[in-house]
């Protein structure tokens, strides 16, 4: 009979491996993990409903603030790459750690965010369910981008970009434009003029216009710079001067000379950069605009747009990103009957419009919206509120240019304003957004509408003093035109400096009417 051994008490609790702290358990006869293998967060998008959906992600790990993206994706632009663009479910390598996970979706729908800590080696599933923020498309409202290229400096096939960036970024209308800068590469100059039905299968309408465009210098903007919307054929010169690719060549024709071919081919005018160039206020005035881009890549600015509103010129708000899109500019168009590119351009034109990188703005005079018409009868009343995902300040009611009313935000995130205001004579009222605060790509956060229009018998809706500015400017810009711009002929510089000839007449028609 053999003989057994019994062990103590302290025999066996010293024969069992002590863990300490950051140890890895594994199954039985397991190798140990390998701590430096990269764990794995992956998930769906979809909407509130669970359909898929495309949206910008951003993988973010909690203490170290580091941001991880899958290689070889589409990411927003190259010096604010924060996001990476998915459609329908994603899938992302990290270290071990603990990550934030969101998913941003235009500005109509709520940021979806989750939290998760995963281990090196694990795969791990983060569902994200983008909610909406506000229905607009129910009252009629869709979104769009009048002012988009891209250059070269992008790392992937730029048709992979086009069909995955405007879905994401919930646009209903996307246009690219068209444009000459030198020998510059604009990689959109590949697509023709014109519809874009290979790029519109997947919820966003395309087109590709046109950006006419004239520098005195890189920073000067010369006449100024034009978009063409909805246009067949590409408009002849596309740039002219400084952005020319002929070395030397001429600042001719002017711009407004190229508004009046895309107007006669039924094309769109939106007039770019806040307003920038000389010769805005000549086009707007032989009524060669059809819409204002406030912002589009700058800060908004409005001066020049009141101006022209005071002059009595009815033209719309709208806007764009320009180069790229970086941020979340657009402007919402009401579109009357059903939803397609033509009537969203119609909508464009008569005015029915806001522009906004965050807040949803919506205003109403009497019951009507942008674009409207009204005979007041002393008083109005205003109604005017804001709904944001992005903080900001304040709304404001302005009329005439003038802030007559306004109302602090609550909790930066919403503001409702009623108010009667008193209108003694005719001109137009608007509602806009302004304070300090900034999106997340660092521009102000804005919203404007566009004006509702106000008729009172026997008054003016005409401003003499924005009228006599604007006939100042021409004459001023004359004299430049004479002294520093290029031509190759006097005949060239004759019908140049008519064209504005020809504006400062129209101003001065208004003047007398006034």
């Amino acid at each position: 009979m053999g003989h057994e051994s019994h062990l103590t008490r302290r025999q066996i609790l010293g024969s069992i491996p002590v863990l300490t702290s950051g140890t890895l358990l594994a199954p039985l006869h397991a190798q140990r993990p390998d701590s430096s293998a990269p764990a794995t967060i992956k998930g769906k998008l979809t909407d509130a409903a669970g359909k898929p959906i495309a949206a910008k992600i951003r993988v973010v790990e909690s203490n170290t603030g580091q941001v991880y993206m899958p290689e070889n994706s589409i990411r927003t632009m190259p010096d604010r790459r924060h996001y990476f663009y998915a459609r329908g479910e994603y899938e992302v390598a990290v270290p071990a750690g603990r990550y934030r996970i969101e998913a941003v979706r235009g500005i109509c729908h709520e940021v979806a965010v989750e939290f998760t800590e995963v281990g090196a080696g694990i795969r791990h599933q983060v569902d994200l369910q983008v909610r909406p923020l506000k229905d607009l498309k129910s009252a009629g409202w869709y979104s769009g981008n009048t002012h988009t290229h891209y250059h070269l400096a992008i790392d992937e096939n730029p048709d992979d970009r086009i069909r995955m960036v405007p879905p994401a970024e919930d646009l209903d209308v996307s246009i690219l434009s068209y444009l000459v800068r030198t020998d510059s590469p604009y990689i959109t100059n590949r697509y023709p003029v014109g519809r874009l039905p290979q790029f519109s299968r997947d919820g966003t309408i395309m087109d590709m216009g046109e950006e006419a465009r004239n520098n005195r210098k890189f920073a000067d903007f010369g006449y100024g710079h034009v978009l063409f919307l909805n246009i067949p054929r590409s408009i002849e010169p596309v740039s002219t001067g400084l952005l020319s690719n002929t070395p030397n060549a001429p600042d001719y024709p002017t711009l407004s000379t190229l508004c009046a071919q895309a107007k006669q081919i039924g094309g769109t005018t939106v007039w770019c950069h806040n307003g920038s160039g000389i010769e805005v206020p000549v086009a707007a005035a032989l009524g060669l605009v059809d819409a204002y881009n406030v912002a589009d890549g700058l800060a908004a600015g409005y001066e020049r747009y009141y101006r022209l509103l005071n002059c009595g010129l009815r033209i719309a708000a709208s806007t764009g990103t320009d180069w790229w899109i970086y941020d979340h500019n657009r402007v919402f168009v009401q579109v009357d009957g059903a939803f397609n590119y033509d009537n969203w351009i119609a909508g464009l034109r008569a005015g029915r419009t806001f522009v906004s990188n965050g807040p949803l703005l919506e205003l109403t005079v009497d019951g009507k919206g942008p674009g409207a018409e009204l005979k007041p009868g002393g008083r109005v009343r205003v109604q005017a509120q804001a709904l944001s995902r992005i903080p900001f300040e304040r709304i404001e009611i302005v009329q005439d240019g003038r802030i007559v009313a306004g109302q602090m935000a609550v909790n930066g995130r919403e503001v409702k304003l009623e108010r009667e205001i008193e209108v003694e004579e005719s001109g137009w009222i608007a509602a806009r957004i302004s304070g300090p605060a900034k999106t997340y790509a660092g521009f102000p956060v804005f919203a404007h509408t566009s004006p509702i229009y106000l008729r009172v018998d026997n008054t003016p809706f005409r401003r003499a003093e924005a009228i006599g500015a604007c006939i100042d400017e021409l004459d001023r810009s004359m004299r430049v035109i004479r002294k520093s711009y290029r031509f190759d002929n006097d005949a060239q510089r004759a019908l140049a400096v008519g064209k504005f000839a020809d504006g400062r007449t129209a101003f001065s028609r208004l003047l007398a009417q006034t």
